[in-house]
C-alpha cells in the first residue's frame, strides 16, 4: 500500500511538470475589449529551435487604448511547446513585443490574445 502511494505521487508529479507554457499577464475587467488576436503555428525540424515575435500594434500601425491583459494560450499540452517571453511593453503600456519560442527539435503553436480599454 505504501509502495502504490509513493508511486501514485510519483505519476501526479510528473504529469503536473508536463503540462503547457500560458502566460497570463494582467486582469480583465468588465470594459476591456480585444485589441489583438493571433495563432502563431510553427512546425518542429530537429536539432532547431523555432523562433516569432509579435509586436502589437503591428508596424506602420497606431494605438490609443491602454494595454490591460495578455494571454498567450500554449496548445501542446504535452511539455514540449514553447515559450511566451515579454520583450518590451506590456500591461500598462500601449505597445507590447512577444518573442515565442520553441524547444529545441520541437515546434509551438500558440494563441495570442491581447485585451484592453480606450
Amino acid at each position: 500500500m505504501r509502495a502504490f502511494t509513493v508511486l501514485l505521487i510519483a505519476c501526479l508529479l510528473s504529469a503536473c511538470s508536463a503540462q503547457s507554457h500560458d502566460l497570463s499577464l494582467g486582469q480583465l475587467t468588465y470594459r476591456d475589449i480585444v485589441l489583438y488576436k493571433i495563432n502563431e503555428y510553427k512546425y518542429g525540424f530537429p536539432f532547431i529551435v523555432r523562433t516569432s515575435e509579435i509586436e502589437y500594434p503591428e508596424p506602420g500601425q497606431q494605438n490609443f487604448a491602454y494595454i490591460s491583459a495578455i494571454y498567450v494560450k500554449d496548445h501542446y499540452t504535452d511539455g514540449n511547446g514553447g515559450y511566451p517571453i515579454v520583450k518590451s511593453g506590456g500591461v500598462g503600456q500601449k505597445f507590447v513585443k512577444l518573442k515565442l519560442k520553441s524547444q529545441r527539435g520541437h515546434g509551438f503553436n500558440f494563441t495570442v490574445t491581447i485585451y484592453g480599454k480606450y
